[in-house]
């Protein structure tokens, strides 16, 4: 409000009616632009760095916004990016630079960056020898100034966040990378994921203030001590020594116990009285709005919906953004590591990254359907593996580097080799190599078992010759009782590759 008092000059007029109309007074002239910032527009900032700083702010100063901001990064990054691959010098080697980089930290500021402030700059720095990364630098995006041309980044420099604190500096267009959250190729810059919930922060920043006023004014009510005056037939006149001793007397007093008080005092409190806003219902509906802006479902934050389809629906949309936010995470490891590859010389192979991070969905029943999917042979080994995360490449290299190592005291790994030599569909010799027993290796007492492959394949007695168990003399032709595999065995059954033809055969 201003006061445009001028008591000197006085002016006055007359309408086409005649009549006097005066000047308003001073008190009563108001400023028309008092309410201007009482505006929904002015929530949100026009420029991009004003609102990347204000995205900032809430960030830091409002719980609910960093906690959803922080649910996204937790969910689609974890705490830690582990290093896989078909080498494992390479992997060593990866994982070794990966701690030296300070990675997983390196990745969770670029998409933290990239959430709240809609963009994510990059750089990587070079050592001296021009063979390695030194150090990997999350910039702050509202600092660096971008140029696109065709889509393309053609020019970075970072400028003073204070004015006139120096000269922009050039970053080298190859090793910055520059990525936009909810952004158009043609846009130069990203929006921030706290963007649609600007005017909603800004409401319930004005609703706290409107409770704080009101706990205050509940807290320190207003008193008004009344002393003297006309009682019946009686007018009391308070001097400035009864004044100063009621006054005295009210302030010392327990709040606890009763004061008695001449009945010319009268205490009257005002404050607590009147119609209070409820701030609390206020506040929780504004809160849900936020939470809805942030992108997180409505029915997780309230436990409540419209009904379960919706709610899976919304929970489907949340892993659909969950796999965009780790798009942006795996196309830093990319940057980071397809550079740091042909540093090292080892362009011809490749390096998988897992994310540590917490699934909000049942995948447990998801991964069951694949399976039997896949024991149907309604998919193949590679969807399998591509669904579940997994590079298809990598996880052939590392069953052909188990295969060379089989643990024999692992029944799961001897078992099957056995039950194919006893189908006759191994031999031995073949067998003990996929074992990797030595051939001078000593074997069992039993006198078929010491039977070597080359009697067996020279006699032509194997069991693709087509023989019987009625042709072998290990046959106990009255209780049909094998001696070799101590079981029952019939005459037309097949010979397995133990057989011992009779002469009468």
């Amino acid at each position: 409000m201003e006061i445009n008092a001028q008591p000197e000059e006085k002016q006055t007029s007359l309408d086409a009616t005649g009549f006097v109309i005066a000047p308003m007074a001073a008190a009563a002239a108001l400023d028309s632009t008092a309410f201007s910032k009482v505006n929904a527009s002015q929530a949100v900032p026009a420029t991009w760095e004003e609102r990347a700083r204000k995205a900032w702010e809430y960030y830091v100063e409002e719980p609910l916004v960093k906690n959803c901001v922080n649910s996204w990064r937790t969910f689609a990054v974890g705490d830690e990016i582990k290093i896989t691959g078909d080498d494992d010098k390479l992997k060593e080697e990866a994982t070794e630079a990966a701690y030296r980089l300070n990675l997983s930290q390196f990745v969770k500021d670029m998409i933290l960056q990239l959430l709240v402030k809609g963009d994510a700059v990059g750089f990587k720095r070079y050592a001296q020898s021009g063979r390695d990364i030194d150090e990997l630098v999350c910039v702050n995006p509202v600092s660096v100034k971008v140029k696109y041309a065709q889509g393309e980044l053609t020019e970075a420099q970072q400028f003073p966040e204070e004015t006139g604190a120096g000269e922009p500096i050039p970053l080298p267009v190859d090793q910055v990378i520059h990525l936009k959250w909810d952004a158009p190729a043609f846009s130069p810059r990203g929006n921030s994921l706290v963007l649609p919930a600007f005017q909603s922060i800004a409401l319930l920043r004005d609703y706290r203030r409107a409770e704080q006023a009101i706990a205050k004014r509940w807290a320190t009510p207003f008193r008004l001590l009344k002393v003297g005056g006309a009682f019946g037939q009686k007018m009391v006149m308070p001097d400035q020594k009864m004044l100063e001793q009621v006054r005295d007397m009210v302030n010392k007093m327990d709040m606890k116990s009763g004061l008695v008080v001449p009945f010319y005092v009268t205490v009257e409190t005002h404050g607590t009285d009147g119609q209070v806003l409820k701030v609390e219902d206020k506040v929780k509906e504004v809160k849900e709005d936020i939470v809805v802006a942030l992108g997180l479902s409505r029915s997780l934050v309230t436990g409540d919906g419209p009904n379960f389809a919706t709610a899976s629906v919304s929970l489907q949309k949340m892993m659909v953004m969950i796999r965009e936010i780790k798009q942006a995470a795996r196309r830093l490891l990319d940057w980071v590591f397809d550079d740091w590859m042909e540093l090292h010389g080892h362009n011809d192979k490749t390096l998988q990254f897992i994310f540590n991070d917490l699934d909000p969905s049942d995948a447990v029943d998801f991964k069951k359907l694949l399976i039997e999917l896949y024991d149907r042979k309604l998919i193949s080994r590679s969807s399998l593996q591509i669904k579940m995360d997994l590079d298809p490449d990598i996880e052939a290299a590392n069953r052909e580097n188990e295969r060379k190592d089989i643990d024999l005291m692992d029944e799961k790994q001897v078992k099957p080799v056995v039950d194919m030599v006893v189908a006759g569909i191994l031999s031995v010799t073949h067998a003990r190599k996929m074992l990797g027993i030595e051939e001078n290796a000593e074997r069992g007492t039993s006198n078929a078992e010491s039977l070597s492959d080359a009697h067996w394949e020279d006699e032509g007695l194997s069991a693709s010759a087509g023989a019987l168990c009625g042709e072998c003399d290990h046959l106990d032709r009255g209780r049909n009782h094998c001696h070799i595999h101590k079981a029952e065995r019939t005459v037309d059954s097949p010979a397995c590759r133990f057989i011992d033809r009779s002469e009468s055969a």
